[in-house]
């Protein structure tokens, strides 16, 4: 009972999975293996067990594929994004990524391969080696997944500084090509991505109908090296900032001056600085195009 105890120990703090080594030098080989034969102890990857009377969740499966493959793989697609703290469907099982040339290897977690490998596209997080944002977007892709989940995986990893648009773009050329499917579909996303939110890739969609320039996004300014601003859409050329926000606006004393001091900041600095609310966007984008025509008539 005391040996069972320091195991149970042991997985607690390994994410509730025990490797043979950990347990062969608490209990030694006969005491292991009968625990295992009674079933008191249950493989889920190779060499990594769980308790019978632990429930198998996700974080098990990520912990027991990822300690097992080590650094043979990393996570896939929406297993990354899901560990990396992206809002996407927690995946039934947990699914990694290995280089083409082992794919010989046992089929014991759920395994794609690729020929298009770079070092680049692993990170560790957590304590486990995982596909970045930028590669687990594009593989979640190669997924299935649908527009509508990719936009938000996109708008969510971009917001947690995650990856960025330029990056995503440029791997994306680099993975394009036979083999990778959904590529087709996360290009022409991508085409209104750079905000961080829903509304703020709306205005852009809207921008791009209607054959306006596109502006910059989430751009910083600052102040003897402090950040003053961070603005949704700058058009550089016209120096026009807009800013889209779905609150109702501040209330107290206290929040209107920082938005009237912000706001004169970027005004000072020779902008013009115009909001739209969700229902303008939505509801009325006619009213969106008219303002932005006549402040950007110095680019038509």
């Amino acid at each position: 009972m005391k040996a069972e105890a320091a195991l149970i120990e042991i997985a607690r703090r390994n994410g509730m999975i025990i490797t043979s080594s950990d347990a062969l030098h608490l209990v030694g080989r006969e005491c292991w293996d009968r625990a295992q034969e009674q079933g008191l102890w249950i493989q889920v990857a190779p060499d990594r067990f769980r308790h019978a009377a632990t429930a198998l969740t996700f974080e098990m499966q990520v912990r027991a594929g990822a300690g097992w493959l080590s650094a043979r793989g990393a996570l896939y697609g929406s297993t990354a994004l899901r560990w990396l703290g992206i809002d996407v469907p927690e995946p039934s099982s947990a699914e990694f990524l290995v280089r083409r040339d082992r794919r010989a290897i046992p089929n014991w977690v759920q395994v794609h391969t690729t020929v298009k490998w770079d070092n680049g596209d692993v990170i560790r997080h957590n304590g486990v080696r995982t596909s970045t944002a930028t590669r687990a977007v594009i593989d979640f892709a190669a997924q299935g997944a649908s527009a509508r989940s990719l936009e938000q995986a996109i708008d969510e990893a971009i917001r947690l500084r995650r990856t960025a648009l330029a990056r995503l773009k440029q791997r994306l050329a680099g993975l394009s090509g036979r083999g990778h499917h959904g590529c087709a579909l996360l290009r022409e996303i991508l085409l209104d991505s750079g905000g961080e939110s829903h509304l703020e890739r709306r205005f852009l969609r809207l921008l791009r109908s209607h054959d306006l320039p596109r502006p910059e996004c989430q751009v910083v300014f600052r102040k003897d090296g402090q950040t003053v601003a961070r603005v949704d859409f700058m058009f550089p050329a016209a120096a026009v900032i807009v800013e889209v926000t779905g609150r109702l606006g501040h209330t107290s004393d206290r929040d209107r001056q920082r938005d009237a001091r912000r706001r004169n900041h970027l005004q000072d600095l020779g902008n013009d600085v115009i909001e739209f609310t969700t229902t303008d966007v939505i509801d009325d984008p006619a009213y969106v195009l008219s303002t932005l025509k006549s402040s950007l008539k110095v680019l038509r």
